[in-house]
């Protein structure tokens, strides 16, 4: 038989009891208050930044996206046009001046080959299909330049941008002295557009009336 430990004597050890408070030194038991509790509230405003952030960033990134996927082809090539007689005339692109007209339509490769003499004073627009037919619509203005000068601006102007100019002649419908420059071009969307710009006499205040006509031609199939 081996030899028998002897038994090991252990000095117990004082375990608070729940809810001691053990910097009083004693084993007195205090009360939890349930209206006293102390806790830090876990913060949000990080994350919440972060999705801001996020959700700002996507909306900038969607807006430069869709401008630079439309301006690229609304933006006017050409600054300034020089006359036969020699004047220089600076351009408004069709994107400002025929703003009052613009809605889904014209398509931008059609607004991005028409412009205005710099100067130009809108008078008056109609709005002749009212979203109910194909596109016809039409916009007033007077411009500093003679009524021959008028003319010869878009003469020179539309087959510079790619229309292919049909007829320049009296307008009939107009009173006297009044000449239309009628031109065509296609466009991306599919169809053929026609502008008529209707130049009218120089008036006893030295300013010349002209109108934009501008309409999308009917689908002949």
């Amino acid at each position: 038989m081996g030899p028998v430990m002897p038994p090991v004597h252990t000095q117990p050890t004082d375990v608070p009891a729940a809810g001691a408070d053990p910097a009083s030194g004693s084993g007195e038991v205090t009360p939890v208050d349930p209206e006293d509790r102390r806790y830090q509230r876990m913060s949000v405003r990080g994350p919440a930044l972060i999705v801001l952030g996020i959700a700002v960033f996507i909306l900038v990134a969607g807006v430069v996206a869709s401008a630079l996927a439309t301006s690229a082809t609304d933006r006017l090539p050409v600054h300034s046009l020089t006359l036969p007689d020699g004047t220089s005339v600076t351009l408004v692109p069709a994107s400002t001046a025929l703003k009052p007209i613009i809605s889904s339509e014209p398509p931008p490769d059609i607004l991005g080959a028409l412009a205005v003499p710099t100067g130009s004073v809108e008078r008056h627009f109609v709005d002749s299909d009212q979203n109910l037919t194909q596109y016809d619509r039409s916009i007033s203005f007077t411009t500093g330049l003679s009524s021959d000068q008028t003319v010869s601006f878009f003469q020179t102007l539309l087959p510079h941008l790619g229309w292919k100019v049909t007829a320049t002649a009296a307008d009939g419908q107009a009173t006297a002295g009044t000449t239309e420059v009628l031109a065509t071009r296609g466009s991306e969307d599919g169809f053929y557009w026609s502008v008529g710009a209707v130049v009218e006499p120089t008036t006893s205040a030295g300013v010349t009336p002209f109108t934009i006509e501008l309409y999308e031609q009917p689908d002949q199939d």
